[in-house]
């Protein structure tokens, strides 16, 4: 990446989680490894937990659902925490809150099912932070492919991007960030099977 170098590189296992740190300046892109799979992620203001990236605040700060390269990032309190520098899906979900062990139970009897919501808590907790807490509403569903109806009806579609796809995002404050590799294998959000997600992290020369 021009004027950057290279500075960590941090794994979602398939249908699990992981967590990261950025400094303002820094660039990072989520990585769908081997395609179709949605990534659910959330971020916090680094040295101040009670500020937020927020999908509502977002959407005003945007005036859009749509987000795409210079799309910012917004928080609880209306500050931008990060833009969207580059993104070769182009798809993303604003309006869905991650999925959680409740969504399991109501909508398919399923108990003990693996959850966006847990992913993160325990990529949190492997960095220490396991007393901050993630809320699904607050979450962005990266590369997920929904479709609003005319008469309002939310439909999830499988995913179509490819092997290596890629959103690069540049980091306006310090932050701490957490990425779910989506265990949803309910619908067809995540093509044939929940695969990994990788995160790279570059800071500026």
């Amino acid at each position: 990446m021009p004027g950057f170098r290279f500075k960590e590189e941090v794994l979602a296992p398939a249908m699990h989680g992981c967590a990261f740190r950025v400094s303002k300046g820094d660039r990072f892109q989520i990585i769908d490894v081997k395609g179709q799979q949605v990534g659910d992620f959330i971020a916090f203001k680094a040295d101040d937990r009670s500020e937020y990236f927020s999908p509502t605040h977002t959407v005003t700060q945007n005036w859009s659902i749509a987000l795409k390269p210079g799309s910012v990032l917004a928080s609880n309190k209306r500050n931008n925490l990060m833009t969207i520098i580059d993104d070769t899906v182009g798809y993303h979900d604003i309006i869905v809150p991650c999925c959680d062990t409740e969504t399991y139970i109501t909508r398919y009897g399923i108990h003990d099912h693996r959850s966006c919501l847990e992913n993160m808590k325990e990529g949190l907790a492997a960095i220490g932070l396991a007393d901050w807490e993630p809320h699904g509403e607050n979450a962005w569903n990266v590369f997920m492919n929904t479709r609003i109806e005319p008469d309002g009806k939310m439909v999830y579609l499988q995913s179509t991007h490819g092997p290596g796809s890629t959103i690069t995002i540049e980091a306006l404050e310090d932050l701490v960030c957490a990425l779910s590799a989506c265990p949803q294998d309910q619908t067809p959000i995540n093509g044939p099977e929940c695969t990994e997600m990788l995160v790279r992290i570059w800071e500026s020369e």
